[in-house]
């Protein structure tokens, strides 16, 4: 992970705030909903409904326009700031629901030490748990945020830029969850199971085709790049698991579990 990205993470962990007003969470969410951001720069947001993915068919406005410019690129949208402005409104439209980010733009070339690049509210009714950094990967997500509502600890995957990826809620299956053994966005390394845990079946000494064969036995699937590779991060919701092999015996040399969930 580089140095800016770990950086990043340590003010996510200042800055995501409480939420005192139950309520249900809205059809529509702009992530991250505040930024700072220096002239000159560029920033990626991204539209999410209630179980966390992203939006399609997404319009996006911003006001004042003279203080960024916007791209749309795969639903998401580009902002380049051009104006120093405190009170920039970034707005998203999806299917007759709309949503409002912040967006602070300053003049000069850093920003004082402390400044929250960005954060990301809680869901109405919530509070903020725990932070818990993920396992480093290329394609998974940074961090998770637990946060307490009434039905139970939802889950939030999120990415060093704020944008949320995918959320748990306890009991409640989300659409467009993947089915067991579907490839996700991420090259099927996010598992979505309902029993066990596929980390526990796996264990030290077992050969690289027994491994591959327990997680086929949970519904579960690998993408051709991680089956070659001598070392397989499989993301369960609620889990992570690093698996390492021997280079030249393809047996399992290390198992590595992080709990993200109670």
């Amino acid at each position: 992970m580089s140095a800016l990205k770990s950086h990043r993470l340590l003010f996510v962990c200042l800055i995501v705030a409480v939420c005192a007003l139950a309520q249900n969470p809205a059809p529509l969410n702009i992530s991250p909903n505040e930024a700072t951001m220096l002239l000159g720069e560029t920033r990626s947001f991204r539209a999410v409904g209630k179980d966390g993915r992203k939006r399609q068919n997404v319009r996006w406005s911003i006001s004042p326009e003279n203080a960024a410019t916007i791209d749309t690129q795969n639903d998401e949208v580009i902002v380049t700031a051009k104006e120093a402005s405190a009170s920039v409104r970034l707005t998203a439209y999806a299917e007759g629901d709309s949503a409002e980010a912040t967006i602070d733009i300053r003049d000069g070339k850093t920003l004082p030490a402390g400044t929250k690049i960005w954060s990301v509210a809680p869901i109405p009714g919530c509070k903020n748990k725990q932070i818990v950094q993920a396992v480093p990967s290329a394609t998974g997500p940074d961090l998770y945020v637990l946060e307490d509502c009434p039905q139970g600890t939802v889950i939030r995957a999120l990415d060093a830029e704020g944008h949320e990826i995918w959320r748990k809620v306890p009991g409640q299956q989300n659409e467009k969850s993947p089915s067991p053994g579907a490839k996700s966005e991420h090259e099927g390394q996010r598992l979505n199971l309902h029993a066990s845990s596929v980390c526990d079946q796996i264990s030290a000494g077992m050969s690289k085709e027994e491994a591959g064969k327990a997680i086929n036995s949970m519904n579960a699937s690998l993408s051709p790049r991680q089956k070659v590779s001598d070392s397989w991060v499989l993301e369960e919701e609620g889990f992570r698991c690093e698996i390492s092999f021997d280079a030249k015996t393809s047996t399992v040399v290390k198992k590595k579990k992080t709990v993200v969930s109670d």
